[in-house]
């Protein structure tokens, strides 16, 4: 049996995502709060929290609650029947995503952005990917 279709790797490796997409989206939370420094985010580019910063880091936190849906859906701990084609497609789409999200964190200005988010980042990124490339056979 092939690694990408064992579940007890999917399925550890979806709950992990879940877990990493709850802890950014609780920084976000942090971050729009002010309680965390805006040099943290953003590629450590801004230096001042705006409005528009928060509403941003609050738009963040609902998408990652709907990649932490997709991604479980896509390893069948939610409605674990069939599933769909168009979640396989965002599966993947979360996965390009996640790929270029690790390539800005890890080229960020800011220290702090790569040490807190890179390791997250790059563990979301393996999670995914093997979510991702799973076979439908779980």
């Amino acid at each position: 049996m092939s690694i990408l279709s064992n579940r007890s790797v999917i399925h550890p490796a979806a709950k992990a995502a879940t877990v990493l997409y709850g802890l950014t989206a609780f920084l976000q939370l942090l971050l729009a709060a002010g309680i965390l420094p805006v040099t943290m985010a953003w590629g450590g580019r801004q230096s001042v929290l705006t409005p528009g910063l928060r509403v941003l880091s609050l738009v963040a936190i609902a998408i990652l609650v709907f990649f932490a849906y997709v991604i479980r859906r896509r390893a069948k701990l939610i409605d674990g029947v069939v599933v769909p084609t168009f979640v396989k497609i965002l599966a993947w789409v979360i996965t390009a995503y996640s790929a270029l999200n690790f390539l800005g964190v890890i080229t960020s200005l800011s220290m702090g952005e790569k040490l807190l988010f890179g390791p997250i980042s790059f563990f979301l990124l393996i999670a995914c990917f093997l979510i991702s490339s799973s076979k439908e056979a779980l």
